[in-house]
């Protein structure tokens, strides 16, 4: 099945634009620094767990605050590593870790060759993240800012995935119906259960550490490039 579209949307972080070391192997390092004594892949599994009962709870709940997303994810993320004493103290020295990290950015191996052929084919594409209000900097860095008509950060518009109004912007944004519209992320739950909230289809870029129940209108890649494969 290939899709029909008009609009193509991505998350940032870790579909597009990666760094080296990644956001969750710098998690992993900042709770070794801390004291956490776990694995990296736990840590990573912990982490899209998280993500996943969060978008999960905030869609169930229609709040999606983003102090609330910030403050939940954290505190579950640490529960299912099995912490649960000063869990406020350590994600306060946990965000102090990460905030004082600066690392090299660099585009997810096809990512670029991707943009590059959508944008050839005449696609609207734009960016849906949660990210720190630079994105659009970000982007700059590396090369990608050109393939966008649009860039959205939660900080910035006051929003976070998986609320659906943060999509619904972007359908605004590109003039384009929920049926003609794909999203494209790495997280099961602020990607992909925010976009099929919205009415967007939705690929996931999979990984080995959750294995959720494929929904209508989603699709999972191991590799960014197999996005082509879906659409006309």
């Amino acid at each position: 099945m290939r899709l029909k579209l008009k609009l193509i949307t991505f998350d940032y972080g870790d579909t597009l634009v990666t760094a080296d070391p990644p956001y969750l192997t710098r998690i992993w390092m900042a709770l070794k620094d801390l004291g956490i004594k776990k694995s990296q892949k736990e840590v990573e599994r912990a982490y899209h767990i998280a993500d996943f009962k969060v978008a999960k709870r905030l869609l169930e709940e229609k709040n999606f605050n983003p102090k609330l997303h910030q403050m939940l994810l954290g505190k579950t993320l640490l529960e299912e590593l099995g912490i649960k004493e000063n869990q406020q103290e350590l994600l306060t020295e946990l965000a102090e870790w990460l905030l004082g990290f600066r690392p090299e950015r660099v585009i997810v191996p096809g990512a670029d060759k991707v943009l590059e052929e959508l944008k050839s084919r005449n696609y609207i594409l734009g960016i849906i993240s949660n990210n720190d209000g630079r994105t659009h900097q970000k982007c700059q860095e590396v090369g990608i800012e050109k393939y966008f008509d649009f860039i959205l950060d939660s900080t910035i518009e006051g929003m976070i995935k998986p609320d659906p109004k943060f999509f619904q912007k972007a359908l605004e944004l590109g003039k384009a119906n929920p049926s003609e519209t794909l999203h494209i992320g790495d997280l099961w739950g602020s990607d992909v259960l925010g976009a099929r909230a919205s009415g967007l289809w939705a690929v996931w870029v999979e990984n080995d550490y959750i294995s959720p129940h494929l929904q209508e209108k989603v699709f999972k890649i191991k590799k960014i490039e197999q996005v082509l494969e879906l659409i006309e």
